[in-house]
């Protein structure tokens, strides 16, 4: 008995959560299954209610995509090809130089964003058209993930020089919360929840590999994500959804600018002190309500179903070919992306009410297969996105033998990745193509040269 609990103690604490198959597995099962359990056992949300009808349907898709996510996953064929391929993500890195790539980088990230607030393109919800009209708007929404790099520069310089006993880890530490924090007041007023959560996620993953493993670290953070970050992000893109839950606390507070979630807040809390503790109960009802509501993305495979999209046959797909093709303000004509029209998707498959122009919808990884070719395309096409996952932790961390560049690289890559299961296919895996060529050259500069001998 006490082998076999110490089997299990062992084996729970060398299990790698951010290992990109237990990752992908884990929060498949999470945006696929766990409001159906919830619905079992008869616990309602405000957005999904217990005596709502399970989609058994579109349960079976979605178990069908993950059986074969597991088969691909699980193949030989990426373990035996990654050794093949020339890795340079096995060279170390230059200490001399990173403080100065760390620099460019982190001011490549600030100007994006100043153009970003001074063009109109702040706003998650309120975004100029001409802004988005501009030949630029792609290549600035690519350089968006540049501020990440330079986090993640930090943190692993931060980590890894801590753990070698380097002094000069205490200058990293600061570089690297600095960089943290200004992401946080950058992302918390713009109401955008990924903005707030991709830090987290890249600070995580970071520890993790660089440092050390921490379960509590991901437990506090987890709550903080789904239980802050979400319903903040929520109330904040409309606050009528706070003030519907209790009407009589907000009364008088019926604004539906977003800006003015925090005055909305502060006048309760002032204007009717005993209404303090029903504020805390109010919101933390409805954190829960939005942050199970939001990662409900059956809802999403069921509305396909029930309104059949025309077979695509791989139509999608071609934005992977479009992203060797000339940049937008080049090719005036270039096609958009499939992302452009996710609102109209939204509201093709039933999903939206009339009167929401704001929300984007995405069809999920199964979605998006199923559209395109069918069953035979969940089978075959989440086969392949198994086979893919499996690649990138390979490449990455298991063939670098957890180099710093490898886990640099993998914390943004996971964090796309992740995120693209809710997604279009083709728009995540182009978005990948483009942020890898950047990652790969700062790689090149942050490492050590070859030293030929003579």
């Amino acid at each position: 008995m006490k082998k076999s609990i110490a089997y299990l103690l062992n084996k729970i604490s060398n299990f790698d959560i951010f290992s990109l198959g237990n990752s992908a597995f884990f929060y498949y099962l999470i945006i696929f299954y766990l409001m159906p359990i919830l619905t079992l056992f008869g616990i309602s949300i405000k957005f999904v209610p217990a005596s709502l009808i399970i989609p058994y349907r579109a349960l079976g898709y979605a178990t069908l995509g993950f059986i074969f996510l597991v088969a691909g996953y699980f193949m030989k064929i990426p373990v035996l090809i990654t050794p093949k391929i020339p890795n340079p993500l096995k060279r170390e890195w230059d200490f001399s130089k990173t403080a100065w790539v760390f620099g460019i980088t982190f001011a490549i990230g600030l100007s994006v964003k100043i153009i970003r607030i001074l063009g109109g393109g702040y706003a998650h919800l309120k975004i100029a058209d001409s802004f988005v009209q501009s030949p630029f708007y792609n290549l600035i929404g690519t350089f968006d993930w540049v501020s990440y790099i330079a986090l993640a520069i930090a943190f692993v310089s931060y980590f890894h020089q801590k753990k070698l006993g380097i002094d000069s880890y205490k200058i990293w530490r600061f570089a690297a919360w600095g960089t943290f924090i200004s992401e946080m007041l950058y992302a918390i007023p713009s109401c955008g929840r990924m903005q707030a959560i991709v830090p987290f996620i890249i600070y995580l993953i970071i520890r993790w590999y660089v440092w050390g493993k921490s379960f509590w670290s991901i437990v506090a953070s987890f709550f903080i994500i789904a239980f802050l970050l979400f319903p903040l992000g929520n109330a904040c893109r409309t606050p009528k959804a706070l003030i519907s839950y209790q009407p009589d606390l907000f009364k008088n507070q019926e604004s539906t600018a977003t800006n003015n979630l925090l005055s909305i807040l502060t006048n309760v809390s002032i204007n009717n002190p005993a209404g303090s503790n029903k504020l805390v109960n109010t919101f933390a009802k409805f954190a829960t309500d939005s942050f199970l509501s939001r990662i409900n993305q059956l809802s999403v495979l069921s509305a396909i179903l029930k309104n059949p999209q025309p077979l695509q046959y791989g139509k999608s797909f071609k934005e992977i070919i479009l992203v060797f093709s000339p940049p937008r303000f080049i090719w005036e004509n270039k096609p958009l992306s499939v992302n452009a029209g996710s609102n109209g998707f939204g509201h093709r498959i039933g999903l939206l009410s009339d009167d929401d122009y704001i929300t984007g919808v995405g069809p999920t990884i199964v979605g998006d297969w199923f559209m395109n070719f069918g069953i035979l395309g969940i089978v075959f096409g989440m086969v392949l996105m198994g086979m893919i996952y499996r690649f990138i932790y390979e490449f990455l961390i298991k063939s670098t033998n957890y180099s710093l560049s490898g886990i640099m690289i993998y914390s943004v890559i996971w964090v796309n990745v992740i995120k693209g299961m809710e997604d279009w296919v083709a728009p995540v895996y182009a978005g990948l193509i483009k942020i890898s060529a950047i990652l790969f050259i700062i790689h090149f500069l942050l490492s050590k040269k070859f030293k030929k001998n003579i």
